[in-house]
């Protein structure tokens, strides 16, 4: 980048978008207990003292089924960390498109996924399928590491390369998928894009911001 030159919108809006990273991660951190209300895997005592709050109680009543409606409400976190990842994942080239791409299809999949939760459901063959969208995002977080280039440190390329390990940590330390899993990724994303090089480090290349 010349001296002097305007910073590309990927540098200019990177608060933002580091701000945006952790809303989704907390998005799925709040909603978290209102699905385990209806499938709890195991004795979470700190989600349950959580119903007492009169918020949640207000919520699962307006949802009435709050495993399908706050399960489909997970893909607001897949578009919020999808939104604020892309730029710099674009900056990691195909392999970092790839796995922009695949954060952002996580939102209808699982919102399908959810909706499609009853038996009789017309898609009740996808009930459960963001769980593949999450293991393609890890697995595509080491194409992002491999195809990113030398403008890219090792600390972050290293960091997208642990994504399928961290997602999974995520998902077991909350003790469900997507939303302990996006929690992490969402974490991760924050991160990643708060290290990831500035224009300066692309300097003499072309660079889409």
């Amino acid at each position: 980048m010349n001296a002097g030159a305007r910073p590309s919108v990927t540098d200019r809006s990177r608060p933002w978008r580091i701000v945006l990273a952790a809303l989704g991660a907390a998005w799925a951190l709040v909603t978290l207990p209102l699905t385990l209300s209806v499938w709890n895997p195991g004795p979470w005592l700190w989600i349950d003292d959580i119903y007492d709050i009169p918020g949640y109680a207000a919520a699962r009543e307006w949802a009435g089924d709050p495993y399908v409606v706050f399960g489909a409400l997970a893909s607001v976190s897949f578009l919020a960390i999808g939104a604020a990842f892309y730029a710099d994942l674009r900056r990691a080239r195909w392999g970092g498109t790839v796995m922009a791409w695949l954060i952002l299809a996580g939102a209808p999949i699982t919102a399908i996924s959810n909706i499609n939760t009853p038996v009789d459901a017309p898609l009740h063959c996808l009930w459960g399928a963001e769980a593949f969208v999450l293991i393609a995002i890890g697995l595509s977080g080491l194409l992002a590491a491999f195809s990113a280039g030398s403008a890219w440190t090792s600390g972050a390329k290293t960091l997208l390369g642990l994504t399928l390990l961290i997602v999974f940590v995520g998902t077991v330390a909350l003790g469900y998928y997507p939303h302990g899993s996006l929690v992490a990724l969402g974490t991760e994303a924050a991160i990643v894009i708060a290290v990831a090089p500035r224009d300066a480090a692309f300097a003499g290349a072309r660079v889409e911001a």
